[in-house]
This record gives C-alpha cells, structure tokens and sequence, in this order.
C-alpha cells in the first residue's frame, strides 16, 4: 500500500494592490505566499483562532454598512462643519 498525502486547495480574491504588498512582506521574512497561508489555516485548525483576532459586535458591523453605504453613494451619513453642529447630531 503506497502512502499518497492528499493536498487541498484554497482559493480566494484579493485586492491586487493588497496581494502585492503581502507578498513583498512576506518575501521578506522568506515566505510565500502559499508557506503562509498554510501556516495559518493550520493553525487556526489547531489552536483555535488567535486571541488578537476579534469578531466586530453588532454595533460596529452597522457602522461599518453606514460607511459603507456612504462612500458608496447610496446613504449619505450626516456631517457637521463646526464643533457645536457635531455635538447637536451626536445628541440626537
């Protein structure tokens, strides 16, 4: 019986920009790419994900979705131009 190690794959998308500047990142430190992303995933399969990595509440991922919206054109958040406007609308 031969012993054949089975490899998965993992396919993603990526900003380009963001992907490049990884790599030169990672180039530094002597790893690729994929060296990295199989040190993580296993990892993660092992312990767990990292006490660093936070899972935003509620409340942040609806602030999130209004900035989105906002740099997207489709809600605009309101704004002030002076000290005592931004006190007015954080204290509606």
């Amino acid at each position: 019986m031969t012993n054949i190690t089975a490899n998965a794959r993992i396919d993603t998308r990526i900003d380009p920009i963001i992907k490049k500047k990884a790599e030169k990142q990672l180039t530094q430190h002597g790893l690729t790419m994929s060296e990295f992303m199989r040190i993580v995933v296993t990892t993660v399969a092992n312990e767990g994900l990292p006490e660093y990595y936070g899972f935003p509440n509620d409340q942040v991922v609806k602030s999130l979705a209004e900035v989105t919206d906002d740099l997207a054109g489709t809600k605009k958040l309101k704004s002030a131009t002076s000290k005592q406007e931004l006190e007015r609308l954080l204290s509606e």
